[in-house]
């Protein structure tokens, strides 16, 4: 059976997406200042873990990366999982919302940033503007990514929001490829459009520009991108 990541509801509401007027922001891929109203939604307090990923590949069969089996960076069961492709990402979710009969998806763009501030607006980072060291964690190329939980949680409860891995997001980041969202989640020829290049949220643990670790950092990767950095949180509607 699945481990049931734990969830944590976030209330519906508006969000004012973007970064603080500062000079020295100077990151592509952010949004322009937009309020935006989220609906209510649950998100997984954690990323998915090496624990929890192993699961799904041997009670699914599916075929993961051999790496996160092979790489003594992420022995530890509670480090969060990773060479995780946005396509493996969503035949995760599928398979546990088959497992549990609960529409488990991936966390979509806008949620993600409602998610990272934690309750507060005009933030750079989810505890607020001080330097994410000791915060979050991060700058470690050729280290291995703590346990997910190692540090402070955000107002929401939510931990990790920056750092540990890159988070896929349900939408692209290529506004040219506009799929409609149900038909691009569920249609096997359209998972395998070379077009297509995923939002990832949240920076990872070898992150060492201090912006990409911003609430309101958006980067895309290939749909089909295995990588050591990028990981994934689920999602629930409700």
């Amino acid at each position: 059976m699945p481990i049931e990541p734990e969830m944590v509801v976030i209330p519906a509401g508006p969000v004012t997406l973007g970064v603080p007027d500062c000079p020295d922001d100077t990151q592509p891929h952010r949004w322009a200042r937009t309020r935006v109203d989220v609906p209510a939604f649950a998100i997984a307090r954690y990323a998915i873990t090496v624990r929890e990923y192993l699961t799904f590949a041997g009670e699914s069969g599916y075929a993961i990366s051999e790496l996160l089996r092979t790489d003594p960076r992420f022995a530890d069961p509670r480090a969060p999982a990773a060479f995780i492709s946005w396509i493996d990402a969503v035949r995760y979710t599928q398979w546990l919302s088959r497992m549990t009969g609960k529409p488990y998806r991936l966390v979509r763009d806008a949620e993600y940033e409602k998610a990272s501030r934690g309750g507060f607006e005009g933030l750079r980072f989810p505890w607020g503007d001080e330097p994410p060291e000791g915060r979050a964690d991060i700058a470690n190329p050729d280290g291995a990514p703590r346990p997910v939980g190692s540090f402070a949680p955000n107002g929401y409860g939510l931990h990790d929001m920056v750092g540990s891995v890159w988070s896929w997001c349900e939408e692209c980041y290529d506004q040219v490829v506009r799929h409609d969202r149900a038909k691009l989640y569920y249609d096997d020829t359209l998972l395998k459009d070379p077009r297509l290049n995923p939002i990832c949220r949240g920076g990872s643990f070898k992150t060492g520009n201090v912006t990409w670790l911003h609430c309101a950092y958006r980067h895309e990767d290939p749909v089909d991108g295995r990588f050591d950095c990028i990981g994934l949180r689920v999602a629930l509607s409700v």
